[in-house]
């Protein structure tokens, strides 16, 4: 007997799922009316160009549509969906429900689909005469991404999962639930809720950021497959190189948003900690890096093509790769990131498969019609800007190997266990790429393309290499820098920095890119900040009250606090003052003071205060919020261990960690991304003005 329910609201998921198949459907006739057209032996037909444009426009518009159908089902709280009701809540402040949009991986691979389409929908205005090749491509990625949304299943093969699916039609078991009722709904008070760790803000702006990065990743990739196409090796580079800078701004701003968010919200004291998630997000960053340099050197040397071609294309499939790593189940022994395998791993994998194929066969089907061979001059920039590139892609291929164990372990049965230091073994990995990467850097900075002269070459380098070691030399006395491979790479990035800033005042080579100076400089930095910091991070609480924490660790890096005394830590003095609850979250006040001698007499001055908070969670346990003080050149990062009232005392525990320079890390983050979006404004500058 069918159940007549009461209280649903199924027009807006019936909306949604409709709108969903009409943009699939039209991502479907573009791609095969774009691919038609670029086949045609003769001159394009532009009747067939303009029907293609037509259903890509109905595409991108069906997918705004359909967001807008989930956010406003979001925002009313219509719980008999399944996704409303999985990850959003009625006590939800707004900038969170916003947050409940990309949660899920439906969602997600909505707001994928989304920028994808918006981007192609540009590109159809910009992209002239390579439209036909460049949106067949965009095309065909979208009949992929929006296919992830369809929720139906063939053939007992499951293609998508909908958004819009109702949460009684979710169970299995549903006969035997209160679904039975028809009044459900009544029951049903609340949702599940966000994932406390994701009540933050970096978290409403981090995976959107993240997610445009990633679609537009997509676009050097067309003009790539486009090129060999067309058989025009060397026109897509002009058009592709802005795009790409596009990506890696917003790919490195959301990565860089998510260290943030790893800063505030996690309790490692850190900003990455080499999370096989957060390693597929850096993966497709660093080839991009390493394909942007090789397309520079491939506007002046053919020879310099392939690894062009390989590198652009081999980043988009890396962000599918990521992907799939996230959303396949894999990582879910060793990441606390990554989706449950939700059955469309085969999709997700075959998605991956087609992309990769389509960059293979194209790249070795046309490899030798522009291979060109050349005697390398070892004193040339583009010498040593096509060794730094390959410096990064090895950076980039270890990264990855290691991070892809679990799929190696899945796929050959065996049982190869992840680093169980998984910092330590990638700083100890890493450390010797950053140092040639800063190495090839600072090289550039005096050598023109073409020959150089040794003498002179050496003659500028001089300078910046004295100043190195002078300024490195307190460093090492003051202890700053202990350990050689940090001192090592620390000279190389100082030496890097001061001959950037050698080729900005005194142009030390031509061409003189001052984007170029201020990306790499930003970098630099980024790295100092991190050796400086990291290697002096410490902890600087311990247990000095009569309470005893249960084990020697724990008391040599927590202090227990009954609310109102007053005890020691490493050059303050801290109190638990106070507490307040809202919500779930009780947020904790704890003093840090100075003793000082006024009058001759001995009193205490607050210095600052510190407010971490713990989300009591019915449904997903605790979660414990630090908090951050930040000053100039160091920051106090406190969090709450544990806590518990009992008749005789109110009391916390605490850990306190101590970290310098880090303001010298985030300011190199925002000046190289200031460096990316510059060369990427500057270029869209002269395009325009060309185009004018």
């Amino acid at each position: 007997m069918n159940i007549q329910y009461i209280g649903e609201h199924l027009m807006p998921g019936m909306i949604g799922k409709a709108f969903v198949w009409v943009s699939f459907a039209a991502a479907i006739v573009a791609t095969v009316l774009y691919i038609m057209n670029l086949r045609r032996k003769h001159e394009p037909l532009k009747q067939i160009r303009f029907f293609a444009r037509g259903f890509f426009i109905v595409h991108v518009f069906s997918l705004i549509l359909v967001a807008v159908i989930l956010y406003y089902a979001i925002f009313r709280h219509y719980f008999e969906y399944a996704y409303v009701w999985q990850y959003s809540s009625s006590l939800l402040p707004v900038k969170y429900i916003i947050s409940c949009f990309w949660a899920g991986q439906e969602g997600s691979f909505l707001v994928w689909a989304v920028f994808q389409a918006l981007i192609g929908l540009v590109l159809i205005f910009i992209s002239r005469d390579w439209e036909d090749h460049v949106l067949s491509v965009v095309s065909l990625s979208q009949v992929f991404v929006t296919s992830m949304m369809l929720g139906v299943t063939f053939l007992s093969f499951k293609i998508g999962g909908s958004p819009f699916s109702l949460l009684r039609e979710s169970y299995s078991a549903a006969k035997e639930t209160i679904f039975q009722q028809p009044d459900y709904l009544k029951m049903i008070t609340d949702g599940n809720g966000l994932n406390p760790l994701l009540e933050n803000i970096w978290m409403t702006i981090h995976p959107p950021i993240l997610f445009l990065g990633y679609a537009l990743a997509l676009v050097p990739f067309a003009y790539a497959i486009a090129g060999l196409v067309r058989k025009e090796y060397t026109a897509w580079i002009k058009p592709a190189i802005p795009w790409t800078l596009l990506s890696l701004t917003l790919l490195g701003a959301g990565i860089l948003l998510g260290g943030a968010w790893a800063y505030v919200s996690l309790t490692f004291g850190g900003f990455w900690s080499w999370d096989p998630v957060e390693n597929s997000s850096l993966v497709p960053w660093m080839t991009l890096v390493a394909g942007l340099h090789f397309l520079m050197i491939a506007r002046k040397q053919r020879h310099a093509l392939l690894a062009a071609f390989t590198l652009i294309t081999i980043s988009y499939v890396l962000v599918l790769y990521a992907s799939f790593l996230t959303r396949s189940g894999v990582l879910a022994d060793s990441s606390a990131h990554s989706f449950g395998d939700n059955g469309m791993t085969a999709q997700l994998l075959v998605f991956l498969l087609v992309f990769l194929a389509m960059a293979i066969g194209f790249i070795v089907f046309h490899a030798r019609k522009f291979a060109e061979k050349k005697n390398e001059i070892l004193l040339s920039r583009e010498f040593w800007m096509f060794l730094g590139s390959l410096i990064v892609v090895l950076a980039a291929f270890q990264v990855i190997f290691t991070t892809s164990l679990p799929v190696f372990n899945t796929l050959f049965k065996t049982n190869i266990a992840p680093p169980a230091d998984r910092v330590g073994f990638y700083n100890q990995w890493q450390t010797p790429f950053v140092l040639l990467i800063a190495g090839f850097i600072a090289f550039t900075q005096f050598l023109h393309y073409n020959e150089n002269s040794g003498r002179v070459f050496l003659k500028k380098m001089a300078g910046p290499l004295v100043l190195s070691i002078l300024i490195l030399i307190p460093f090492i006395v003051s202890g700053i820098v202990s350990k050689m491979s940090l001192t090592l790479a620390m000279f190389f990035v100082l030496f890097s920095i001061f001959s950037s800033l050698y080729n900005l005042m005194f142009q030390s080579a031509r061409p003189r890119n001052l984007a170029a100076i201020i990306t790499h400089t930003g970098f630099l930095l980024f790295v100092l900040g991190t050796i400086m910091t990291f290697s002096n991070s410490k902890t600087i609480s311990s247990n000095t009250s009569k309470y005893d924490l249960g084990n020697v660790k724990s008391n040599s890096e927590n202090l227990l606090l009954i609310k109102g005394d007053t005890l020691g830590m490493s050059g303050f003095y801290v109190v638990y003052n106070n507490r307040s609850t809202s919500g779930n979250t009780t947020t904790y006040a704890v003093d840090f003071l100075k003793k000082i001698e006024k009058d001759k007499k001995e009193k205490y001055v607050k210095v600052f205060t510190l407010n971490p908070s713990i989300n009591r969670n019915p449904r997903m346990g605790d979660v414990y919020n630090p908090d951050t003080r930040h000053f100039l050149w160091k920051d106090y990062y406190t969090y709450i261990s544990s806590s518990g009232i009992n008749e005789e005392n109110d009391y916390i525990v605490i850990k306190a960690i101590l970290n310098p320079y880090i303001n010298v890390l985030w300011a190199g983050a925002i000046l190289m991304t200031i460096g990316f979006s510059y060369a990427f404004l500057r270029r869209m500058r002269k395009r325009l003005l060309n185009n004018t």
